[in-house]
């Protein structure tokens, strides 16, 4: 709580919330752009209404009415002209998470501005490089699924089943991953990537309770549309993804608070835990020993020749 106070996260998440509006939809064109290429459009729109389930409808409504205005933009301009400057707008997003991440950890930016545009672009490219493999899954995995059941003698019924278990489990894998690359490569520190970190699981939790929350409240004391008219819908997205880069910075802070918790306390305990430190504390006092032995094989011969 001290460290969610410190660092005024609420004020944080309102900031990002900002970039994210005008990065968000710029996203959406380059995850559009690359989808359309390998996948149907009737395809597309079953990802996109699969991922917008978990959040409140009047957020999923913006979403999916942008998706189909998208997709009646011709396919070749979308992919030549829509993919290249949506690529820059979504990067927009990062860079402002790679900021908030290091107010989160604390952490000195030292990278060059080239170095960290290249980050954000590559951390974007592949954030869209995932989201359309799980949109490719939709398409891949039934039709394996059911050439690996009609071969096995099950009922393509039970394999329906399991598929749509598996596809819910899948997606908050993919969740958890995507946030574990936004935890590793935006921020400056070499902390090793790791998927199934306290905080990421913390903080997709936290997520989809808020937004189940959230949309409750939306849908028995909504009163968003009473006090700001049109726009309404607008004042909803952008709460919502307020309370989303909170889950986020959240799940970075309970990393970043288990990472100093099991950081050495000195400089003892931190040669202790360092593997070379030990191997090379173990050939001193091997070296030593072999020494000493040496100095008195040497004292011995004298005394022997002395006598």
């Amino acid at each position: 709580m001290r460290h969610f106070l410190d660092e005024d996260v609420t004020n944080v998440a309102a900031m990002l919330a900002y970039y994210a509006v005008m990065s968000l939809f710029p996203m959406l064109v380059f995850v559009l752009s690359l989808a359309l290429i390998v996948l149907p459009e009737d395809t597309v729109r079953q990802g996109i209404a699969m991922a917008t389930s978990t959040v409140p409808s009047e957020v999923a409504g913006i979403v999916q009415d942008r998706v189909t205005a998208l997709m009646h933009v011709s396919g070749a301009k979308l992919v030549v002209v829509g993919a290249a400057l949506a690529l820059w707008g979504a990067s927009r997003g990062a860079i402002a998470l790679m900021q908030a991440l290091g107010v989160v950890f604390q952490k000195q930016e030292t990278r060059s501005w080239i170095r960290r545009q290249l980050t954000a672009f590559a951390v974007t490219i592949g954030v869209g490089v995932l989201s359309v493999i799980a949109l490719s899954l939709l398409v891949i995995g039934p039709v394996i699924g059911h050439w690996i059941a009609d071969r096995a003698g099950l009922a393509r019924g039970d394999f329906d089943l399991g598929w749509n278990i598996a596809r819910w489990v899948g997606a908050g894998v993919l969740v958890m991953l995507l946030w574990a690359v936004v935890y590793r490569f935006l921020p400056n520190t070499d902390a090793p990537f790791r998927v199934f970190t306290p905080g990421a699981i913390t903080g997709v939790l936290l997520w989809l309770g808020l937004s189940w929350l959230f949309a409750l409240y939306l849908n028995h004391f909504n009163s968003y549309e009473t006090t700001y008219g049109a726009l309404g819908g607008a004042i909803i997205f952008l709460t919502w993804l307020w309370l989303s880069n909170m889950t986020l910075l959240i799940g970075a802070q309970i990393n970043d608070v288990i990472a100093d918790l099991r950081a050495p306390k000195s400089a003892a305990e931190a040669r202790l835990a360092d593997p070379n430190e030990l191997a090379t504390q173990g050939s001193r006092v091997a070296s030593q020993g072999h020494g000493s032995r040496d100095r008195d094989d040497t004292d011995r011969s004298g005394a022997l020749h002395a006598t």
